[in-house]
């Protein structure tokens, strides 16, 4: 199935896009946290950076993804790229920590592009991939877009951020949006969305908002997936917050130290993605959905209490070969049992649900951090990702598909 998806010049054009910006991203993630840290010596600002970034999601994200269902969307991801480019250069005039705000800002309109650009791709992948067997390697391919970014972005990021400063990161995630932008450019995509909306304009939003909601709740597999992830990223969102802090005090590690750890983590993610093809005919999604979770939980429970750095990056080497199937089996659940022309408000909803959930992880790691220890933070998060895998074995049993979901279901 890998070479027809390598043959398919549309999705080579929009992985190959996919894999620069992420690249791109990771020079951000990086810096901003690291920088923030280094101007505030402050656990809880480093996580209202993360607040910020989410808010988007649970407040913009279910409305964004009413359009993405109505726009052109290939537009969509193309102008959604261009104005993430820009918004990203305005991170440079930052000099002290009187300018966090400006970090704040921009992270929040960034996030609120990305609530159109991210159901949009979710949205054309099946157009472009029609065979719907190839919809679990393509997913993982797309993951596989964060295994390249973590191999090559820690080892690029950490060194140019370590000699050149933070301000190096900010161009290269800029350039990345804009490469992602030109092969958008370039991929045709069959126009299946039905235009600008009829009637009162505000109304037909709601309504719209209202249809996607109601087949969310309505159906096993999409109620499968939200609840499994929303308490895994109960867990998941803390990590946001403390992971900078906690290896930098507790075992001294810097950029390159904390580029080391989410290429170990990439290399993981490379090797489960390079079989996920051969293991997605043999496994059933729902089952690589909960065994991941359930692994993934205990790993980061082990996480705080590990004697050695050296013990972390094994760790997250173990936490990134299960990560990339949960990611690739859950996504292609949600395009099985997903029409076409909902999968926008369907997969924002899911996002603001689990986003909403992330946030009060956050807010919990950064105001009681602190207080109970950083290291018994990670043992929480393996509490809610273990249980989400738990309740993901009863919740996820995959459902026949009573219809294609290539076309509209009442």
């Amino acid at each position: 199935m890998y070479h027809r998806l390598f043959q398919n010049r549309d999705f080579v054009a929009l992985w190959l896009g996919q894999t620069i910006s992420f690249i791109g991203d990771y020079f951000n993630w990086l810096a901003v946290p690291i920088t923030i840290n280094r101007l505030t010596g402050s656990a809880t600002m480093v996580g209202l950076s993360f607040i910020f970034n989410s808010i988007p999601a649970l407040v913009l994200g279910p409305f964004a993804g009413v359009f993405v269902d109505r726009w052109d969307r290939r537009r969509v991801m193309i102008v959604s790229d261009v104005l993430r480019g820009l918004l990203v250069l305005c991170l440079l005039t930052i000099r002290s920590a009187n300018q966090v705000w400006i970090f704040y800002l921009i992270g929040f309109l960034i996030s609120c592009t990305s609530q159109f650009f991210i159901p949009a791709r979710g949205a054309v992948l099946p157009l472009i991939v029609t065979d719907q067997e190839d919809w679990l390697a393509a997913n993982g391919m797309m993951q596989i877009v964060q295994t390249i970014g973590m191999l090559a972005g820690p080892a690029l990021a950490g060194f140019a951020i370590g000699q050149w400063g933070a301000h190096t990161a900010f161009i290269a995630n800029s350039i990345g949006y804009l490469a992602s932008a030109a092969a958008v450019l370039t991929i045709r995509v069959p126009r299946t969305t039905p235009g600008s909306f009829t009637g009162a304009a505000l109304r037909a939003v709601f309504q719209d908002l209202r249809d996607g909601l109601s087949f969310l709740v309505h159906h096993r597999a999409t109620v499968g997936v939200t609840v499994s992830m929303a308490v895994a990223f109960l867990g998941v969102g803390a990590i946001n917050v403390i992971w900078v802090p906690y290896l930098q005090r507790a075992f001294g590690v810097g950029a390159q130290g904390l580029g080391i750890v989410d290429s170990a983590m990439g290399m993981g993610m490379l090797i489960s993605g390079a079989i996920l093809g051969w293991i997605g005919m043999r496994v059933r999604r729902s089952v690589l959905t909960s065994t991941g979770l359930l692994v993934m939980g205990i790993l980061f429970g082990m996480m705080g209490y590990s004697p050695a750095f050296s013990w972390i990056v094994v760790e997250n080497f173990f936490v990134g070969l299960f990560l990339l199937p949960v990611q690739s089996a859950s996504t292609t659940i949600l395009q099985i049992h997903v029409p076409d022309l909902k999968r926008g408000r369907v997969m924002s909803s899911i996002t603001a649900i689990t986003t909403c959930a992330s946030l009060l992880s956050m807010a919990f790691a950064s105001f009681l951090g602190e207080r109970i220890g950083l290291n018994n933070v990670y043992l929480v998060v393996g509490a809610f990702i273990s249980l989400s895998g738990t309740l993901s074995f009863w919740l996820l049993a995959e459902q026949p598909v009573s219809s294609p979901a290539n076309v509209e279901m009442g």
